[in-house]
């Protein structure tokens, strides 16, 4: 679904498909393909979602503030604190992040 909509809407900012299990790494490039001043995306709970799915995304979207990758088992821990981090809050709201005092 997300492949036959997201091209009629090049403008969308915001792009939720959290829990789509059928969503791949294919899909995550329709949607920086179709959606290029993207700014955030979620794909939440996504088993199928890779590094590679996501690279292409931070490469197409320009614009791109914010990913939510929890439950995203095929991307590291490593990726999600190095290469995704400026994209993803990877504090735990109970934990002091490295502002805190």
């Amino acid at each position: 679904a997300a492949k036959v909509l997201l091209p009629r809407c090049p403008h969308a900012r915001v792009v939720n498909l959290s829990d789509c299990r059928r969503v791949t790494d294919a899909t995550a490039g329709s949607v920086a393909k179709a959606c290029p001043m993207l700014r955030e995306l979620n794909l939440t709970g996504n088993p199928h979602i890779t590094a590679a799915g996501i690279d292409e995304v931070v490469q197409r979207c320009g614009d791109l503030e914010s990913l939510c990758l929890a439950g995203c088992d095929r991307i590291s821990e490593n990726l999600l604190t190095q290469k995704y981090a400026r994209f993803c809050d990877i504090f735990d709201e109970e934990e002091d992040g490295p502002w805190a005092a």
